[in-house]
């Protein structure tokens, strides 16, 4: 269990004090006039010295609002008195969270992110208004912990559960505010978005549910339901101002990019593995009794070229020492999903996405990833050499302590299909150098 410590409180001289005091309230308690000295507050990790530098700062704010009509949010500070929010190293102390040229600033800039960033994608950044008073007279306040999340790939298991859910837990953790029931505001229902199909949409939806909802601390249903949005919580909540008792602000998200995020995660990896295990009503710490090898079947890019002879062999070489399950999973809930790699000592799966469930591997489990080969011309986003087999994902793998990582290394043309090297091609894998990679995992997981 993750602690925060208590705020510290010093008493100073009589004269100095603001005797108005803020009545408590439960989640949609409307405030009074006895609330007239009841300001906003906040603390944050990550950059606080360059106002641009937005990635990775994460920040709880309290007692901070949601004004309906202008669809704003309020930082509420003290008149003259108020602490700087930022200590920009060109431009000084700044007490906003927002700067924009159309009000005389030397440039344009929301205080946090809300979403990883792609130069392809919209950007989803966060700001708020601050006024020079304390909260109006009238308002409902929302105990607990919020969070506000923007979907980023929603159709992608991989981006959804690591970088998406997974950020959430880590700024609990990070700010002290942990909690099994973190009330997360989506900033677009799965059918607000831009997808495809209706089938895109049920993905979306899917992949939320299987991950977002077990920090919720919501009880499982048959059917998903829909993550909260802030019109929703403002529809329910029809007072003038919507106040929030803690509200989580940015975070880290981009697990895939930057190894530097996730150095010193390895418990939160753990900890974010147990609780989504557990809602599903799967045991985070059970061991298979006997070996189970899993194969990944995907279809389009990156997918293994001659599945169809690697399954054959895979059976032929290792049913009699351990149950072969293939899938493409595409068929079953996220809980079936879940149970078959929690109940796996080896998985073989292509890169990608595909690939980013694979952390719910039981302790001491061996994942045998597939690797890719530059092709010519395509550019180096993760530091690849020319000629070298590179593992997708690796900047998240290294910090997955509880499975064995091993790599099916790719080398030349004759490791691919006809298009040849490539970050997104499908391998023709050797059934021979695969089947030394899967008697080793074997060997090595046997009884000393």
């Amino acid at each position: 269990m993750l602690y925060s410590p208590k705020p510290i409180a010093i008493m100073l001289a009589a004269d100095t004090i603001d005797r108005s005091r803020a009545k408590k309230g439960d989640g949609g308690q409307t405030g009074s006039r006895q609330d007239a000295g009841r300001y906003s507050h906040m603390r944050c990790v990550g950059n606080l010295e360059h106002i641009e530098a937005i990635e990775g700062r994460t920040c709880v704010f309290e007692n901070i609002c949601h004004e309906p009509s202008s669809d704003e949010f309020i930082f509420y500070s003290r008149r003259n008195e108020s602490v700087p929010l930022l200590y920009d190293h060109r431009r000084g102390e700044q007490r906003r969270l927002r700067w924009r040229k159309a009000g005389g600033d030397e440039i344009d800039a929301d205080f946090a992110t809300l979403s990883k960033f792609v130069s392809y994608k919209h950007r989803n950044t966060w700001s708020a208004v601050v006024h020079e008073s304390p909260l109006p007279p009238d308002y409902s306040l929302l105990k607990g912990t919020f969070a506000l999340s923007a979907p980023f790939v929603p159709t992608n298991l991989g981006h959804v559960a690591w970088d998406e859910a997974f950020p959430l837990l880590v700024a609990m953790a990070q700010l002290g505010v942990y909690t099994p029931a973190l009330n997360i505001l989506r900033t677009h229902r799965c059918e607000e978005l831009s997808l495809r199909t209706n089938s895109s949409t049920l993905v979306c939806n899917k992949f939320a549910h299987a991950f977002l909802s077990p920090l919720t601390g919501a009880q499982p249903l048959d059917s998903p339901p829909r993550l909260q949005t802030l019109p929703d919580l403002a529809a329910a909540h029809p007072r003038s101002t919507l106040c929030f008792e803690r509200l989580l602000v940015g975070g880290s998200f981009d697990a895939f990019n930057s190894e530097a995020l996730n150095v010193g995660k390895e418990p939160l990896l753990a900890l974010f593995r147990h609780r989504v295990l557990a809602w599903h009503a799967i045991d985070p710490t059970a061991v298979p009794s006997r070996h189970q090898i899993l194969l990944v079947r995907k279809q389009g890019r990156r997918a293994i070229a001659n599945f169809a002879k690697v399954e054959a062999f895979v059976r032929a070489r290792f049913e009699h020492v351990a149950k072969v399950v293939v899938t493409d999973y595409s068929s079953l809930t996220m809980r079936e999903q879940l149970q078959i790699v929690a109940s796996s000592t080896i998985a073989i799966s292509p890169c990608g996405g595909i690939s980013m469930i694979l952390p719910f591997l039981p302790e001491g489990a061996y994942a045998i990833l597939l690797n890719y080969l530059l092709g010519a011309d395509e550019p180096r986003r993760h530091g690849e050499c020319e000629g070298c087999s590179w593992s997708m994902e690796a900047e998240l793998w290294r910090h997955v302590r509880h499975v064995n990582k091993m790599y099916y290394q790719v080398w030349d043309a004759s490791d691919f299909s006809r298009s040849g090297p490539g970050r997104d091609s499908s391998v023709r894998v050797k059934p021979p150098r695969l089947a030394r990679l899967i008697e080793a995992a074997l060997e090595e997981m046997q009884p000393r």
